[in-house]
């Protein structure tokens, strides 16, 4: 019963990773899984070949996307704060 508690007490105070441009890194690994899993579900017949290089696609769509996001929503606050 301790292991429990342990679990979910971990739920209820979350890991605190922070907003340096190091801790920003942490989205790519998310980014894969995303990418991986849906393109898991959308396919009907798995060959490894298009699997892998459809997720690759969206991987790389994605990470393209939240880099321009984040890069034009930090201008976005520079051009405020001037």
């Amino acid at each position: 019963m301790p292991d429990l508690n342990l679990i979910v007490a971990a739920f209820t105070s979350p890991e605190n990773i922070g907003t340096t441009p190091a801790s920003m890194m942490w989205m790519f690994p998310l980014l894969a899984a995303i990418a991986a899993v849906y393109k898991a579900n959308k396919l009907r017949v798995l060959f490894w070949n298009v699997f892998i290089r459809e997720a690759g696609i969206l991987f790389l769509f994605l990470g393209g996307f939240m880099i321009l996001a984040i890069a034009v929503m930090n201008l976005v606050v520079w051009l405020i704060t001037q």
